[in-house]
């Protein structure tokens, strides 16, 4: 074990193909090389959440059998968004009682661990969309229940979608850019069920979208900027757009309206869209919101912002605007437990 420092060592060592994804703000896929550097604390973890980095690692031996594993691991961060050695060195640990080295011990087939603090169980959601992205990236056969996902939307006037499971939507969302599947969306979203629309959003948020499907979103939104669950929706959908400048757009626009300070869409501009707010416009519309927001969401998001490598010198640099409304001064007061009066 003192050889083994770090998950990726463990794997490359128990003779293992591995994938490695980030799980907290999306579902991302993380290079073995930078998700190496994260392990050993060179940089600091891309996407914290909760003072945590979030990891799917989808892991498999073809010389051992077909079997594909996954582990959901959440490790700890210091102040400075680093993997805290000790508790990586403890999971390491756990693995090893549990599994040994080769992960090959019979009494575990599926190597599987023990209860700890360093796993956990994504929702139903994540899992489903995690289970797509695992097959198309290793060209497995998505599910049967992509097929009726098709016949839906040919005809969705004709069929129900509830008897459509979250595993279709999520097989139908990662492997939009495959045969005529874009087109179709194109074509039929306006027509789909409402609860479809908003399915189809929630799996599009883990994947990379080009112009085309952005632009249907955005204009789907403004069909109706009053319907607060189809704003979220689109924000989850386009969150990792390849359209930059619409969603930047879409994002100033939401900010500039009700709608952009109410508690949850600035918790989803947060948790989703935080790299607009190197925008200087976005971040002080942002701030502005946060502070005046009922709420009382500024010290949470705030904290959760800046803990954030990309932009945390953005986010340290509010602190000395020269130039801050009375809200902001007092919520900044109140980050830092002042009294002020």
């Amino acid at each position: 074990m003192s050889q083994i420092n770090t998950i990726s060592e463990f794997l490359l060592q128990a003779g293992t193909d591995y994938r490695v994804f980030d799980m907290a703000r999306g579902i991302r896929p993380l290079e073995s090389q930078l998700f190496l550097e994260i392990e050993n604390a060179t940089i600091p973890a891309p996407f914290p959440r909760q003072q945590h980095a979030w990891f799917g690692v989808l892991f498999f031996n073809k010389k051992i059998s077909n079997e594909r594993y996954i582990w959901f691991v959440k490790l700890p961060l210091d102040e400075q968004g680093l993997v805290i050695g000790a508790a990586r060195q403890q999971f390491l640990q756990i693995v090893v009682d549990a599994l040994g080295q080769t992960l090959e011990k019979k009494s575990n087939s599926n190597n599987q661990l023990p209860d700890n603090p360093f796993t956990f169980v994504p929702n139903q959601q994540q899992l489903a969309d995690f289970n797509s992205i695992g097959r198309v990236e290793l060209e497995i056969p998505l599910s049967e229940h992509l097929n009726l996902v098709e016949q839906y939307f040919a005809t969705p006037e004709h069929q129900d979608w509830r008897t459509i499971p979250m595993q279709g939507i999520a097989d139908f969302a990662a492997s939009i850019q495959q045969g005529n599947r874009k087109q179709l969306l194109l074509k039929q979203f306006l027509a789909l069920a409402p609860d479809m629309q908003h399915a189809l959003c929630s799996s599009l948020e883990n994947h990379s979208i080009d112009e085309d499907i952005s632009a249907l979103l955005i204009t789907w939104y403004q069909q109706d900027v009053k319907d607060e669950k189809r704003l979220h929706s689109v924000l989850r959908g386009v969150c990792q757009s390849q359209a930059k400048a619409a969603v930047n757009s879409l994002i100033f626009s939401v900010l500039n309206s009700k709608k952009g300070q109410t508690g949850l869409t600035l918790m989803l501009i947060a948790a989703r869209h935080w790299q607009y707010l190197k925008e200087s416009a976005n971040l002080t519309l942002y701030v502005e919101q946060l502070a005046v927001c009922k709420d009382n969401v500024f010290i949470g998001l705030y904290s959760d912002l800046v803990q954030i490598p990309e932009i945390r010198e953005s986010m340290l640099g509010v602190l000395r605007w020269p130039e801050k409304s009375p809200q902001l001064t007092l919520a900044i007061g109140q980050l830092f437990g002042q009294k002020t009066t």
